[in-house]
């Protein structure tokens, strides 16, 4: 490994921790791991972002070309972490004093060390299978890689279009495929670890997989900490999402975006749902900030953004406007229903059509509505039968129903549970109603799209399950668990 290489991921990890940090607030439990998750994540996407802008001419030399200005986001994040570190060393202190983890009991900590050893150990195997294959996946192949490995061996960018202006216009230096569209984000992620390697090392280009599973349970674990669950909880809860064989089929076989896009869905849920409880508004700006980014790396992405927003505007109002914007909304989709057709337009595809039988998504194509038996037997069958998601789907069910009242009584988890009930509606009806179907019929984009919510589910299941130990332990007056039990509201919070 050269030493460009490994500079490569350290200027990425050291700005996105450094920019969560200044956005973290001090003293809050699980604020390291927090940091460092989000960091993974967000650095990743930085610099993918300043190689898109500063690399164009260059691709050969896009780490260094970035890099510089990577340099300076840390610099600035650093020294905006300082000043607010000064301005809130007062609160901070306090808050340490009341969110600092008392001692764990010794069975407790070794279920801990043995979940994470567990972990480590399936990390291990899929970063041994990730460096022993070139990008193995097709879609990766036709989506991504095909871009950054195009404009890395060119030595600078080339635009892709579709076939028909590529056909047009051949002395052009102009490229087609069938993903032509797509967002190019994570190719130029490729092509900045590609020019640090120094050649196009498919193992060494397809890395950042393993980091972004990583920053995935790192930032879940810390933000289930900052949002009061207790420390054994929170390592199960780690240990059930990183155990989840579907994604760790995504890291092994990488290449493919949707493990960026159910980490950003999860990282954006959970902040929003910092903000509804604690009023951070830190976190808000995190959730905001994830939310933007899921566009940038699938057109699925877009439809996730808007749910994140108007789950984060609806859990703003009040419950008279609450009822107001429902009513709003479901009279619109009555009117579009009764006139049978209409035009709308969807940000960054297109104008969308819809008819009485009939439904026109730009890039996706148009797809007929009807009832898809088979496609009904293979979602159930994905979800509760096949081994990608071990038993998480038969827990959902019995957890919301044994946690009913603490759901109800919590605000921010009904909102959440509300967001992911429609996320999943949409799901059900695009590969039950619609030509998608034949996606559910042979178990392929029905996985690679439910993913894109499971980690905010997990995070609903986990956050459900907030309030006393479930084994009591006897505790000193001023140790912080009980503190944190005295100070909690009754229910899940």
């Amino acid at each position: 490994m050269s030493g460009a290489y490994l500079i490569a991921w350290l200027l990425p990890i050291g700005a996105g921790t450094l920019c969560t940090l200044a956005l973290c607030r001090r003293g809050a439990a699980g604020r390291v791991a927090q940091a460092l998750g989000y960091g993974v994540v967000l650095g990743m996407l930085l610099v993918a972002m300043l190689a898109s802008w500063t690399a164009r001419a260059d691709t050969a030399h896009a780490w260094s070309r970035a890099g510089a200005w990577l340099v300076l986001v840390a610099i600035v994040s650093g020294a905006l972490m300082w000043y607010r570190s000064r301005r809130r060393g007062a609160n901070a202190a306090a808050s340490t004093v009341a969110s600092a983890s008392g001692k764990v009991e010794l069975w407790k900590r070794g279920a801990i060390v043995l979940a994470l050893a567990s972990l480590a150990w399936r990390g291990w195997l899929m970063a041994s299978e990730l460096l022993q294959r070139p990008t193995y996946p097709w879609d990766a192949w036709v989506a991504w890689a095909v871009k950054s490995k195009t404009w890395f061996l060119l030595g600078h960018y080339a635009p892709f279009v579709p076939i028909e202006a590529w056909l047009r216009d051949g002395a052009a230096e102009l490229y087609s495929g069938p993903a032509w569209a797509y967002p190019a984000t994570l190719a130029w992620l490729q092509v900045w670890f590609a020019s640090a390697a120094g050649d196009w090392i498919e193992p060494l280009v397809n890395l950042p997989w393993l980091a972004l599973w990583i920053g995935l349970l790192l930032g879940h674990y810390g933000q289930w900490r900052a949002l009061g669950l207790y420390r054994t909880r929170a390592a199960v809860a780690v240990y059930l999402l990183g155990s989840l064989p579907l994604l760790g089929s995504h890291v092994a076989l990488a290449g493919y975006a949707d493990l960026w896009v159910a980490t950003l869905f999860g990282f954006a849920t959970l902040a929003w749902l910092r903000w509804q409880e604690q009023r951070d508004r830190d976190q808000l700006i995190l959730a905001l900030v994830c939310a933007a980014a899921m566009p940038l790396l699938k057109l699925e992405g877009i439809v996730w953004c808007v749910g994140v927003v108007a789950a984060i505007g609806f859990g703003a109002l009040s419950t008279r406007w609450r009822w107001r914007a429902a009513a709003i909304v479901a009279t619109l989709l009555f009117v579009i229903v009764l006139v049978g057709q209409s035009n709308m337009l969807f940000a960054a595809i297109g104008w969308i059509r819809s008819g009485s039988r009939a439904i026109d998504i730009p890039v996706i194509g148009k797809l007929s509505v009807a009832w898809h038996g088979d496609a009904a037997i293979g979602v159930v069958r994905s979800l509760f039968l096949q081994s990608n998601w071990h038993l998480l789907w038969w827990l959902v069910g019995p957890v919301i129903v044994w946690r009913w009242r603490a759901l109800r009584a919590s605000d921010s988890m009904s909102v959440c549970a509300l967001l992911l009930l429609g996320c999943f509606a949409l799901l059900l009806f695009l590969f039950v109603f619609t030509d998608a179907a034949e996606w559910a019929e042979s178990y392929t984009a029905v996985n690679r799209l439910v993913m894109h919510i499971t980690p905010a589910v997990v995070s609903l299941l986990a956050l459900l399950l907030r309030g006393p130990p479930l084994f009591p332990r006897t505790s000193s007056p001023g140790s912080s668990d009980t503190a944190r039990s005295r100070a909690a509201p009754p229910g899940p919070a």
